[in-house]
């Protein structure tokens, strides 16, 4: 710790040391220098040092800026603020003979903004011939105005003028700023060839004068000029050239996906009357086009006004006998024609079911280098025809490339990934894999679905292929193929390595690939195709699949059969279910142009085969879930479409399943789950019953498959009535859809034409049947997919006899139906269920039906609960009653002892609780009895801080409070005690007691 005799002790130790002759004595020098001056001088060294760096280097900056601008850079504009109010200026730059004048502006500020310029602007004139031209009389100018900055500019001819006008004068905020630099170039590279007599912008570009170079639009990159026109025909004597053109840079004016405005179009040949290749407008990258024979016109027109300020383009041309020969490449064959504008792309278009051959440049021979060709397969598509491509290798010799390392290319060659696949459906399922070895070199890449030839047509470097071929194919291989494509169109594309041509050719067998391109009617069914390829014949053999109408979801062809075979083996049954359903709408529910029939098919110990017929539909019915006849294990479908309307068709899955072991269950509870229902047998014990859907009235799954069957007795005949029904799907009197659940109700089970099919929530559309012998199938089914599962149904059964004499229904146990004459069993009469069939209520006409329902044990449970609820009601009103009367009691015994309260369990009388407000704003506290230097009233620790603080917090000194009493009228000489110290009056009751009252809670005010 520091201290003063600490200070003074250190002071004298250090006097000493002094004196000590050890110890060598500093310079007075030194001694006068201060710490802190010396750390004062160093920083100051320190920051001149800086200083003079920083203008070392700024100095070193401007003289480099001087030495490069030269005389270029100077004040376009003066900048005097002192201008007059209205004041106009021209500036004139006049270059030599063969030059031009180019401007670049560094700083551009005047008043205004850019869509509104009034007040100060500049003008400037880059088309004009010479600077005596009138500037009213020329060409529009281009204005600027605010601080947007002018781009660069190059004159049109030699001459280049600036108007200066501004009106701004002392109103002026903000300095004049128009910097810049101009230059006087070279127009040499403006002449890419012999220029046209009379023509400002038309060359000529021979390949004998020159075999590559570039073509600039007329002031690149300065704003080309408005309302003018360039041509530039490029000719080659030698007619095995062909020329390649690519935008090196493209800046057009793009009004439009047709170019209505700016624009420029390559023809395909020496002048403007042949083959467009393309028209060209606004912004493009890696564009490149090729020519098909040794001549190429450009044309490139702009309007006026200028648009914005917009560069133009630039154009690399060479003239060259090496890019691939068109003319041998398509062989003239029919159908094959090349793409205009491309090197080697090819488009093959069927003419219905024909056949054609594409093969690599130069085939047999070498393929040349760095090359890639794209072959799009077109089939027919339309209303009426609608192909797919079926393509097979006939060679594929890909020569591997011993120059590449193990990275993959940095050329244009795209990646691929290798797949070898050998059907169409391996192909479509491998077109989702991205995965696998790269071909390095070069490829055939086969592009058969959307995805793949989306992704190769979208003109990117990362193009992937559903199968890909890189090496020599071995003879038998399966990647010769087929592959065919999902749609009507196939996309291959051929890619050669940079050093593909230095393979050399000492090998005789081809090199590069060729291929058989056939074309097919597809009729986008997912089925093995039968016999030719232009009939719609489909076999199905897979346990579970789907077919559909031709070209589903689109709309099916007029004029189609398609007959689709779906086979199981012995012991097997079909299951079908329809997902959509919709065939063209007729103007009548009577017609039915567009059907589907469904039949089932045996087969006969000789082999041959006998079809059943199933059900027809047409556009008024859809169809809902169906399975084949008991014993029969394939199904055939057929659909027909006439010449007249045409919708979306149908979709349908099946199923091929075990059989069951039964055609009925014969027994309710059998040992097949899969198959519900059973057999009924009529008698006279039986003559009537009823069934329902599993687990009615709960709701019914998915995938049910039932079958009752009820059979009379010889002679006999069954009536069939729905009572309840709620079952999904939709019947109306001109549609019925019944697509997840039905019921099928068989008149006669060898005709299933006559079959009735119904479904939905009115049980009233059904009305009551009669078989037409003595038996009657019912048959219920619910898809395999999800169902929403609503209560069911159930059917009441009656076993009757069609009579045609009184005669034949007499007898003991017989009663004969008034209207239709049917005869059933008497012990039927009055059961509560009309037995009679449809408007014949007869044998229910003079019954007691309310006695006849009545249900012994419905009685027996409703009295027992009525009797629950009457003995509860009648204990609640005995409590009530005894409660009462020992209240009544107690009051006649203690009520006249004494009219005074009763006392507490410490001898005083209760306090009479007096009514308070809901907030009480008195301060309540607890009394004491024993504190006598005490009133009593003791707060609690929030009153008593409000209480005994000021406002300043200081704490008043305590008054003593001493009790006062009261006398009261009713008080008697035992009245000691405090009272309460409100002034309100007592009640009533406690005036009259006459003992005193005891200490008890205080209120006060504060």
């Amino acid at each position: 710790m520091r201290s003063l005799e600490r200070v003074v002790e250190t002071r004298i130790d250090m006097l000493e040391l002094e004196k000590a002759d050890e110890i060598q004595e500093d310079c007075p020098f030194c001694r006068s220098l201060d710490c802190d001056i010396i750390f004062a001088l160093l920083f100051t060294f320190v920051i001149a040092c800086l200083l003079v760096l920083i203008m070392v280097f700024w100095l070193r900056g401007v003289l480099q800026y001087e030495d490069y601008s030269e005389k270029a850079q100077k004040k376009l504009i003066s900048t005097n603020p002192k201008l007059f109010d209205n004041i106009q200026c021209i500036y004139s730059f006049v270059a030599g003979q063969r030059q031009r004048v180019k401007l670049d502006f560094i700083d551009f500020q005047l008043a205004g903004t850019k869509d509104n310029c009034d007040q100060e602007y500049i003008d400037i004139y880059s088309e004009l011939k010479t600077p005596s031209d009138d500037l009213l009389t020329s060409m529009t100018p281009t204005r600027y105005c605010g601080s947007v900055s002018p781009h660069v500019r190059i004159s049109l001819h030699n001459v280049i003028v600036i108007v200066f006008h501004s009106r701004v004068g002392k109103k002026r905020s903000d300095k004049i700023k128009v910097y810049g630099k101009y230059h006087f170039i070279s127009d040499s590279k403006f002449n890419p060839g012999r220029q046209l007599p009379g023509e400002p912008c038309s060359f000529i570009i021979d390949a004998s004068e020159k075999r590559h170079g570039t073509i600039y639009s007329p002031t690149y990159p300065g704003t080309y000029p408005s309302n003018f026109y360039c041509s530039y025909h490029l000719h080659s004597d030698n007619p095995n050239d062909r020329i390649h053109v690519s935008f090196r840079d493209f800046d057009i004016y793009f009004g439009g996906e047709h170019c209505p405005y700016d624009m420029m179009t390559a023809y395909d040949g020496p002048s403007n009357r042949d083959f467009i290749i393309r028209k060209i407008c606004g912004l493009q990258q890696k564009l490149e086009m090729f020519s098909l024979e040794n001549d190429l016109f450009i044309e490139f027109n702009t309007t006026n006004p200028a648009k914005n300020d917009l560069r133009g383009f630039v154009i690399e041309y060479q003239f060259s006998n090496k890019f691939v020969n068109v003319r041998k490449l398509i062989s003239n064959q029919k159908g094959v024609t090349h793409l205009r504008g491309t090197e080697c792309d090819v488009r093959v278009q069927s003419n219905r079911e024909t056949v054609h051959y594409i093969q690599s440049p130069n085939h047999p021979a070498l393929y040349p280098s760095n090359t890639i060709c794209t072959y799009i397969i077109d089939g027919l598509k339309g209303d009426q025809n609608l192909e797919q491509v079926v393509l097979r290798f006939e060679s594929v010799n890909m020569m591997p490339d011993k120059n590449l390392n193990s990275t993959l290319l940095t050329t244009t060659t795209t990646r691929a990934p290798t797949t070898t696949t050998t059907s169409s459906t391996s192909l479509q399922e491998s077109s989702s894999t991205t995965t696998g070895d790269v071909c390095e070199g070069t490829f055939v890449g086969i592009a058969a679905t959307a995805n793949s030839m989306r992704a190769v047509s979208s003109d990117t470097d990362e193009s992937w292929y559903d199968v890909t071929l890189c090496e020599k194919l071995k003879p038998g291989s399966d990647q010769y193929g087929p592959y065919i494509s999902q749609g009507p169109r196939m996309i291959v594309v051929f890619s050669s390595s940079e050093n593909a041509s230095k393979h050399g050719t000492e090998m005789d067998e081809p090199f590069g690939f060729k291929a058989k391109i056939e074309f097919k009617t597809d009729f986008g069914i997912p089925g093995e195709a039968v016999a030719d390829s232009n009939k719609c014949l489909f076999r199905f053999r897979q346990r579970r699949g789907s077919f559909n109408s031709p070209r589903y979801p689109a709309n099916y062809p007029l004029d189609t059969n398609c007959t689709y075979y779906i086979q199981g083996h012995p012991g097997d049954q079909i299951l079908i279910y329809f997902e959509q359903f919709a065939l063209f709408e007729e103007n009548s529910a009577e017609i039915c142009n567009d059907w589907l029939e469904i039949y089932d098919v045996f087969k006969n110990p000789d082999g041959s085969e006998k079809l059943i017929r199933q059900a027809k539909h047409c556009w008024t019915i859809f169809p809902g879930p169906t399975i084949t006849t008991f014993g029969a294990h394939e199904m055939r479908v057929i659909f027909s479409s006439d010449s007249f309307g045409t919708d979306n068709g149908f979709k349908a899955f099946y199923e091929i399943r075990r059989a069951f072991k039964e055609d009925v269950p014969s027994k309710p509870k059998h040992s097949d789950s899969r198959h519900c229902g059973h057999l009924i047998q009529a008698s006279d014990q039986m003559p009537s019953g009823y069934f329902s859907s599993p687990g009615f009235p709960v709701k019914y799954n998915k995938d049910l498959i039932c079958d009752w069957q009820i059979l009379a007795r010889p002679g006999h005949q069954i009536l069939l009535r729905l009572t309840k029904m709620e079952v999904e799907g939709e019947m109306s009197e001109s549609k019925i859809n019944c697509k997840n659940a039905i019921i099928r109700i068989h008149r006669d089970y060898g005709n299933r034409i006559t079959d009735e099919t119904i479904c939905g929530t009115n049980p009233d559309i059904l009305k009551p049947i009669v078989s037409s012998n003595d038996s009657i199938r019912i048959s219920f089914m619910t898809a395999p997919e999800k169902v929403n599962g609503l209560k069911g149904f159930n059917f009441t059964w009656t076993e009757v006899k069609q009579v045609q004499q009184d005669s034949e229904c007499i007898g003991e146990g017989l009663y004969l139906c008034s209207y239709t004459r049917l005869c059933i069993r008497s012990k039927l009469k009055c059961d509560g269920d009309e037995n009679c069939g449809e408007n014949d209520d007869t044998d229910e006409a003079h019954c007691n039906i309310a006695e006849k329902e009545a249900d012994k044990k419905t009685v027996i449970i409703a009295a027992i609960i009525s009797f629950a609820i009457f003995m509860f009601i009648l204990s609640v009103f005995c409590f009530l009653f005894i409660a009462k009367y020992k209240r009544r009691q107690y009051k006649k015994k203690y009520g006249n002892r004494n009219l005074s309260t009763p006392k507490s369990s410490n001898g005083y009388p209760p306090k009479s609780r007096q009514r308070q407000p809901y907030r009480s704003q008195k301060p309540m506290g607890k009394t004491y009895d024993e504190m006598s230097d005490y009133d009593g009233y003791i707060p609690s620790p929030a009153t008593s801080r409000f209480i005994h603080h000021d406002a300043v917090g200081q704490i008043p000194p305590e008054p003593r409070h001493h009790h006062r009493h009261r006398n009261h009228k009713s008080e008697t000489s035992h009245g000691g005690g405090p009272s309460s110290s409100s002034s309100k009056p007592h009640n009533s009751s406690s005036a009259t007691e006459n003992h005193s009252t005891p200490p008890s809670v205080g209120i006060f005010y504060g």
